[in-house]
């Protein structure tokens, strides 16, 4: 059954925009609105924006726009209902589980529900069931307070073949959704399926805002470590992919913005013991080496990264390539060792946080200097020749910062620590941002000439088959919801005018549509959004915030959402050119109303009078006096015309 209206309206009320956008996008207040780099397409400007007080967004740039819903929709590839449990679950709204239909829902709404359902199996398995004891006392034992083993959903996977696939099956979840999923593992000889997991805790791997994406299964035995692996991950999904996807990061983003700082560790345990010991702004790389996507996740919300690496030479050297691709993407980069090869899980359990937090603080090294120190502990440092690649494998890090200022910055400390002039690292710069700029020139050519190749191996149009066209009789009755937005783009007019029957309803609705025509509107989306309007008010059910949740199209509710972001003032311009009095829209709607409409009906008849002035000209000079004629009363009319609509003559209709 679908999710009731109410519990949707519900889950809508509770939704702060601002906050949701926040975890894909910096956004900063500007006004009444918040603004950043739209996460639905490239820019170096900011156009996205949110508009609190309406919780909708728009961008400016490429025209998305809509409501919470929308947005997660956008961004997270799900279709409507699981936008909805997504918002429901971060704002703790209970959508019983009966309401949930996997079937009825997309692959990736139904896998994304057979791994929520997987994790409150194994949570209950940990602490509500006698099989759970065992792993329950051994976190315990690891220093896991009840509050901590809650909060990163801890559990347990029962050390049988088919307890989550048997009790899975009891729920209706099917088969094929629990093997992509990656909960199941069809048996050798194909008689049937097993549990991934079986005696194993269990970690799940949460998206950063809060969707359970997969799992990590740890042995519970120590002694068992000789014959099985001391983890087992989940395979990659659809919804799962190891390289974007940053462990602790739902838990740590707060602290993470609050500090402008994150730690990277290695492990799950790290993550846990460190946010009970206060240190929030902590994650893990879920088992690989440092991606430029986890780093691009992490952009959104940090201004430096600080890795916590192992002492040896694997470590060392994930440490330095991490460092170099976080200042690739424009952030700090720092690396800091613990003594005596403590790994973080046990030096904050036996120190605490805030011995931790200054030992990071005290022991954190940038770049040059953690990549000066190493060669010197391997003795890199002894020839001149050697000397010269490191200073040189420096600077090649540096160059690839985007910020000038910032490789600057970082030359001038270079030459601190390497003893070497500034004037000859600046040299080395250059050089190596020049081959820079020639490799990304050559990957640019590349790039041209594969879509060259592409679109001259696409079939031509006289090849592929002529669309139905609008007056075929076989293609489908024009939709109002589905219209485009193709034709102008909407007068300052219009704008004006859409916000205010948006935001004041049905005796709004009734002011502008009684006295303005359909085809006054411009062609394309503005004319189907004032369709849309007329239509609910004949129905004698005005709802305008139906168009901004999307309930009448996707079309309408992005050109709702840039009416209702825009601050929509009428232009000054307006009264220094007509001489008409501007009322402001929020002190005085119902005259800025009639304002607006004046100005888009004289809109109207200047370009008809334009229309007839050419046609005029046309005529003359064919020598068709006659229609010169013709047209010189038709233009007379439209010019009486156009001084009664500035007196406001249809007003008074």
């Amino acid at each position: 059954m679908p999710i009731p209206d109410e519990k949707i309206e519900e889950v809508r009320t509770a939704t702060d925009l601002v906050e949701v956008a926040e975890d894909y996008v910096q956004l900063k207040q500007s006004g009444s609105r918040y603004m950043g780099l739209c996460p639905f397409h490239n820019e170096d400007t900011p156009s996205f924006g949110v508009d609190p007080d309406q919780n909708l967004y728009y961008c400016f740039g490429c025209q998305n726009g809509g409501d919470a819903f929308k947005f997660i929709q956008e961004i997270e590839g799900v279709g409507f209902l699981e936008s909805v449990r997504m918002l429901a679950d971060r704002y703790g709204i209970p959508l019983p589980e009966e309401e949930t239909d996997p079937d009825a829902a997309s692959e990736r709404e139904s896998i994304l529900h057979a791994l929520r359902f997987a994790a409150r199996f194994f949570y209950r398995q940990l602490t509500q069931s006698d099989r759970g004891r065992p792993a329950l006392d051994y976190l315990r034992r690891r220093g896991f307070a009840p509050e901590t083993i809650k909060q990163f959903g801890l559990g347990y996977a029962p050390d049988e073949w088919d307890a989550l696939l048997t009790t899975a099956e009891e729920e209706q979840i099917a088969l094929e959704t629990l093997e992509k999923a990656g909960l199941i593992i069809e048996r050798n000889d194909g008689s049937g399926y097993y549990d991934r997991y079986r005696g194993r805790i269990i970690f799940p791997i949460f998206s950063h805002i809060g969707k359970v994406l997969a799992f990590a299964g740890r042995i519970l035995d120590p002694d068992d470590e000789r014959d099985q692996p001391k983890y087992i991950n989940s395979p990659e999904t659809e919804v799962y992919h190891k390289k974007e996807v940053l462990y602790g990061l739902n838990q740590a983003k707060q602290a993470i913005r609050t500090t402008d700082e994150v730690l990277l560790v290695e492990g799950y345990t790290d993550v846990i013991s460190l946010s009970q010991a206060g240190v929030d702004n902590v994650v893990a790389s879920s088992g690989t080496a440092l991606t430029e996507q986890q780093i691009g996740v992490l952009d959104r919300y940090a201004k430096r990264a600080v890795m916590l690496y192992d002492a040896d030479e694997a470590g060392e050297r994930a440490a330095l390539r991490g460092m170099e691709r976080v200042l690739a993407a424009g952030l700090g980069a720092y690396a800091v060792e613990l003594p005596e090869g403590d790994d973080p899980d046990e030096y904050v359990q036996e120190h605490g946080g805030d011995v931790f937090s200054e030992h990071v603080q005290e022991h954190r090294q940038d770049l040059p200097s953690f990549a000066y120190q190493r060669a010197r502990r391997n003795g890199s440092l002894d020839a001149p020749e050697d000397r010269v690649d490191v200073q040189r494998g420096i600077i090649e890090s540096v160059a690839q910062i985007p910020d000038a200022n910032l490789r600057r910055e970082y030359v001038a400390h270079t030459s601190e620590v390497t003893g070497v002039p500034d004037s000859d690292l600046f040299r080395m710069l250059e050089e190596e941002r020049e081959q820079l700029e020639r490799r990304a020139q050559r990957r640019r050519t590349r790039e041209q000439k594969r879509q060259q190749r592409q679109s001259e191996e696409a079939p031509s149009a006289e090849n592929e088959a002529a669309s139905p066209t609008r007056g075929d009789a076989s293609s489908p009755a024009p939709d109002t919801a589905n219209e485009t937005t193709s034709g102008p783009a909407l007068l300052p007019e219009e704008r004006v005018l859409f916000r205010l029957m948006l935001e004041n309803g049905r005796r709004m609705v009734e002011l502008v549509l009684g006295h303005m025509s359909l085809d006054e509107f411009s062609e394309g989306g503005p004319r189907a959004l004032a369709r849309a309007l007329a239509k609910m008010y004949e129905e004698g059910n005005v709802q305008p915030q139906q168009i901004l949740n999307g309930e009448c199209g996707e079309t309408l509710q992005q050109l709702g959402a840039s009416v209702m972001m825009d601050e929509h003032e009428a232009s000054e311009h307006w009264a220094q050119k007509e001489d008409i009095p501007v009322p402001h829209l929020n002190d005085r709607p119902y005259d800025a109303a009639r304002s607006a409409m004046k100005f888009l009906k004289m809109d109207r008849a200047d370009e008809a009078i334009e229309a007839v002035r050419e046609r005029m000209y046309q005529a003359s000079q064919q020598g068709a006096d006659e229609q010169v004629q013709r047209l010189q009363q038709k233009m007379m009319s439209l010019q009486e015309l156009r001084k009664g609509i500035k007196r406001g003559a249809f007003l008074d209709d």
